[in-house]
């Protein structure tokens, strides 16, 4: 089969390019797809829930959620004053969820009824929507300037839940409940023909599954940090016994990074790095290092590098830092993070201009996303079984052959950020290997090889040198001048030298094997889209979930993904307000 030449489309975002609002509207599948006279033979649109599930345990409730009434909804001339998030909650209809989340409850006819659980769940979306505290969320919900968000939820004026009833209700639902928030979302997307389930970029062939973007976050906790170096350990129980106090030892020369401790005395990084440190020979000591937080036990800390910044010399832990670190860039001083962090797979829709949120997790701020990687990616294939993925866009930090070696198992492009090393700014080594710095091909003479275009079926691109020599000057510098003797300057075989890259580069290595040429046109124009999924970021924070506002690690990712659903519903009702307003002009 011959090899096919990859769309060569600008990159994307230039100064002057058209914002997203601007591209959906220049879209006509929007209307089409996404305007309310073309949903309105299906709303409201059902949240999809396992029919299996055993009904409520309780008869009653004090609250009364009913399904958005089409009817009712709202004219587009009166959305002026509705919120995206508004405009979804009377588009989608939340009631099938009522059967999950009553699982919390149990049968019994003593005690208060309780608030409909479907009705306090909204509750707690608005409480991320609006950024609110507890307090204030109930304070809103039965005052006069909660009448609107009553009859959304269900509410009596007089009958709304107290804050510790909402903040009781947060807890006690299951961490699993959560997990599944915007998978269901997206089941319902899919149900109704609105997600992507084909590549939506330009040019692509018709059998490629959708593009999915990694993203990543990092949330300082709310507790404040008192040692940079605590491990899991200084979260453990001490196997050695507490005596009084030994009479410190003075420090005698560099110490060994991990010295065993003293009797009656844990290990303390600190310590072996020089510094103050804690004693930890006290009882108190015993449970948990006293400097380690113990409101937030899961949270540590990360220096995050950054990569934004140029420099002539690499980067040896840039990988860390989620940048290139090569040739080019330099290590910044960074930001300090003792906290969290979390990671979300997003789908991009290249026609609206969107990127859904498929799954977000929230991790220690220290986790290493290559030991991460394959585990998220097999849980998004097990949540998605039958969701094709053709392309994977990713920063460096997943530059490794693990997680390269699984996104080709996976059948897609490794849209992936090189992950630089020394050797590739070394041009002995580069052409010893066969390729330079940025994964191209080199000829035996040293000349860089020409993308020819990437075969589909086999799954491999093909690189030429093109006879380069007759037409550039060598690598080394010096006139122009054809390499004596080289059997690929036959006149009647113009591609010359050829080299094809397919799972490895010729000598087996991942780390810069990609099927697109990197930073050619065609590699600016397909991994400049992952601005859509990073836009993730800024919102997160716009819902005040930069700083964690809870302690621990499995309160705190119930928030996240509670604002990761929210912004997903977001999505829905701007696609939908943006359509239905083009449609009416």
């Amino acid at each position: 089969m011959s090899a096919v030449v990859l769309p060569q489309a600008p990159a994307s975002g230039p100064p002057g390019s058209p914002s997203a609002s601007q591209k959906r509207a220049q879209q006509p599948l929007l209307v089409e797809a996404w305007s309310l006279a073309a949903l309105a033979d299906r709303l409201p649109l059902k949240v999809p829930v396992d029919p299996a599930l055993p009904p409520s345990p309780k008869l009653s409730y004090r609250s009364a959620y009913r399904p958005p009434d089409p009817a009712a909804l709202p004219q587009p001339a009166d959305w002026a004053t509705l919120s995206d998030f508004e405009l979804a909650l009377a588009l989608v209809d939340f009631s099938p969820l009522e059967r999950l989340l009553a699982s919390m409850y149990r049968p019994s006819a003593k005690g208060q009824v309780p608030f409909h659980p479907v009705s306090l769940f909204l509750c707690v979306c608005l409480r991320r929507e609006l950024g609110l505290g507890w307090r204030a969320l109930a304070r809103l919900l039965a005052g006069p300037h909660g009448a609107a968000w009553r009859a959304h939820f269900g509410f009596e004026a007089g009958r709304t839940p107290s804050a510790s009833g909402l903040r009781y209700f947060f807890g006690a639902v299951g961490p699993e409940v959560f997990d599944q928030l915007c998978p269901r979302l997206v089941a319902l997307l899919r149900e109704q023909g609105l997600f992507p389930e084909r590549s939506t970029f330009p040019g692509d062939p018709p059998e490629r599954g959708i593009t999915v973007s990694q993203d990543g976050m990092l949330h300082p906790a709310r507790a404040r940090p008192s040692c940079q170096l605590a491990t899991d350990a200084c979260y453990q129980p001490s196997s050695e016994p507490s005596p009084s106090a030994p009479a410190e030892r003075p420090l005698e020369g560099p110490l060994p990074l991990l010295r065993a401790a003293e009797p009656g005395r844990r290990p303390c990084r600190a310590r072996e790095h020089g510094l103050e440190g804690c004693a930890c020979d006290g009882a108190d000591c015993q449970r948990q290092c006293r400097r380690a937080s113990r409101l937030d036990p899961q949270a540590r800390f990360i220096h995050y590098a950054g990569h934004n910044q140029p420099s002539a010399q690499p980067t040896p832990g840039a990988a860390a830092g989620r940048g290139r670190g090569g040739p080019g860039r330099r290590a910044n001083k960074g930001t300090d993070v003792f906290g969290y962090r979390s990671m979300a797979e997003r789908a991009l829709d290249d026609r609206y201009a969107v990127a859904w949120t498929l799954r977000s997790r929230l991790y220690p701020a220290n986790t290493d996303e290559r030991t991460i990687f394959v585990e998220r990616l097999q849980a998004l294939r097990a949540t998605f079984p039958d969701l094709t993925i053709g392309e994977w866009l990713d920063d460096a930090g997943v530059g490794f052959s693990d997680c390269l070696a699984a996104i080709w198992q996976l059948g897609a492009l490794r849209m992936v950020d090189l992950r630089a090393d020394r050797t590739d700014a070394d041009p002995a080594a580069c052409l010893e290997r066969g390729y330079d710095g940025q994964g191209r091909p080199l000829c035996p003479h040293g000349y860089a090889l020409r993308a020819n275009g990437y075969d589909h079926q086999r799954r491999r691109a093909k690189y030429v040198c093109a006879q380069a020599c007759g037409r550039e000057p060598p690598p080394a510098g010096g006139p122009l001048q054809p390499v004596a003797d080289c059997p690929y300057l036959d006149p009647d075989r113009p591609a010359g030298f050829v080299v094809n890259v397919g799972r490895t580069l010729p000598d087996g290595s991942l780390r810069l094997a990609r099927e697109v040429p990197y930073g050619s046109p065609a590699w600016q124009a397909r991994y400049g889209r992952r601005n859509l999924s990073e836009s993730r970021n800024g919102q997160l924070e716009g819902l005040g979930l930069k700083r964690m506002a809870a302690y621990g690690l499995t309160r705190n990712q119930k928030e996240v993904q509670v604002g990761d659903f929210v912004l997903n519903l977001r999505t829905l009702g701007r696609l939908v307000r943006q359509a239905t307003q083009r449609a009416l002009t």
